[in-house]
């Protein structure tokens, strides 16, 4: 019954591990790295997910907005089955490709604009976070193991 209960909540079950290479290839807009895999119960993996997502903050206070866009996916829908000690090293390699806005396309072209634009985002508190999640789908579990990492782009 107790094994029953911590295979369903992923507990002693499959983990994953995120290890990102860097520096980051920023100029072919490529992240690269590898998944490793550990476990104590011997569990089946169906499928991996890999995400960049983007965290957009601007404003102060209660004016403060955040969005969440997820900038690049990566499915893996090779399945492969983890016995117990025995550990799994997937390399992955996510591309990617960041939108800019009309005030990052200004800055990046303008010579005389990048110090007035930088100067703007300042004061409205404009920055993005860029996370990598790494999930992978294990059978027969509800919480899939997942790890994150920040990257800075």
């Amino acid at each position: 019954m107790l094994g029953k209960i911590k295979k369903v909540l992923g507990i002693e079950g499959v983990k994953v591990e995120l290890i990102v290479n860097t520096p980051i290839d920023k100029k072919n807009q490529k992240i690269s790295g590898e998944l490793k895999f550990t476990t104590k119960t011997t569990g089946k993996v169906q499928k991996i997910y890999v995400k960049l997502i983007e965290k957009y903050s601007r404003g102060r206070g209660k004016s403060k907005l955040i969005d969440e866009y997820t900038v690049a996916i990566l499915e893996m829908n090779d399945s492969f089955e983890i016995k117990p000690e025995e550990i799994i090293e997937i390399p992955f390699s996510l591309n990617y490709e960041i939108a800019l806005s009309e005030m990052d396309k200004m800055q990046k072209e303008g010579l005389f604009s990048k110090p007035i634009i930088s100067l703007a985002k300042f004061i409205k508190q404009v920055k993005s976070e860029f996370t990598l999640v790494v999930e992978a789908d294990v059978q027969g579990t509800t919480l899939n193991p997942f790890d994150k990492a920040i990257v800075k782009l």
